[in-house]
């Protein structure tokens, strides 16, 4: 019977001290989707896209369950912890030749400029080569070149996850004028 009530008790403290959080420190995703500014891009103006993550979980942290440590190892602060898995690659192509050098289905990261915020809060902004993708915890990009023809395009973006996950969606056709 005490070994009843003693197994009893574990598991409700054990269930009030996994739900003592009601906000998670990390979060994670399914999936992305591209989103384009400006799919008719004018004469002197430059493409804005991006993608946002599709299906976004908040989860919670591993905690270290040994009896000294347990309640010192819980963080109850919601996605603050940044992504569960972070992004270990980032790549975009485009399905048409853009110029001599990057020529349909090649990357075209090095045209690529952004505005990101650093998983330590910061404003960063550069080439998207510039920085590491584990080091991004949002981002906006646009490309100021335009492609050696008027052809249309459409833009692939890849991103691949800590955990080998790799997403990708294709934007909509985007004109240059």
């Amino acid at each position: 019977m005490k070994k009843k009530i003693l197994i009893a008790f574990f598991v409700l403290n054990l269930a009030g001290f996994i739900s003592c959080c009601g906000n998670l420190t990390y979060y994670d995703y399914d999936g992305i989707k591209t989103k384009v500014d400006n799919p008719i891009v004018a004469e002197n103006d430059s493409l804005s896209f991006g993608y946002r993550q599709v299906n976004r979980n908040y989860m919670a942290a591993k905690v270290n369950l040994n009896y000294n440590a347990a309640y010192a190892a819980v963080d109850c602060d919601k996605g603050s912890g940044g992504p569960k898995y972070p992004l270990i690659r980032i790549s975009v192509t485009s399905d048409a030749d853009f110029d001599e050098t990057h020529p349909a289905g090649t990357e075209l990261n090095d045209l690529i400029y952004v505005r990101a915020g650093t998983v330590e809060g910061i404003a960063a902004e550069g080439r998207l080569t510039d920085f590491q993708p584990s080091e991004i915890n949002y981002l906006y990009m646009y490309i100021n070149e335009r492609p050696a023809d008027n052809i249309p395009h459409k833009f692939t973006i890849e991103v691949e996850k800590s955990n080998g996950e790799i997403y990708s969606d294709t934007s909509q056709e985007i004109v240059w004028q």
